[in-house]
């Protein structure tokens, strides 16, 4: 009787060590697995708000096509603003940030 209580015991003790074992074992394999995630979850988000930005300045970009295209007012803007032209008899005057 004693020696089938023994033999019980150890198989319950096997069986709890075994249990660790494999406890410890799927945690190896999927700890890597879930680095990999996280990396890849950031990597997604950095794109995601880099295309968000990159599609901001696209549509920005497609209206002022279409401004230039069909608005003689933006147009003049462009023109005066980057190229510095006036119209006829109109006076440019420039002035120069003072030095400190």
């Amino acid at each position: 009787m004693a020696n089938n209580q023994t033999i019980s015991g150890i198989w319950t003790w096997l069986g709890i060590v075994g249990f660790v074992v494999l406890l410890m074992a799927s945690a190896a394999m999927i700890y890597p697995a879930r680095v990999q995630y996280e990396r890849q979850k950031e990597f997604y988000r950095i794109t995601r708000a880099e295309a968000d930005r990159k599609r901001a300045e696209r549509d920005a970009l497609q209206k002022s096509v279409a401004a230039l295209q069909r608005d003689p007012a933006a147009i003049e803007k462009v023109a005066r603003e980057t190229f510095r032209l006036c119209k006829e008899g109109e006076i440019v005057m420039y002035y120069k940030k003072p030095v400190r």
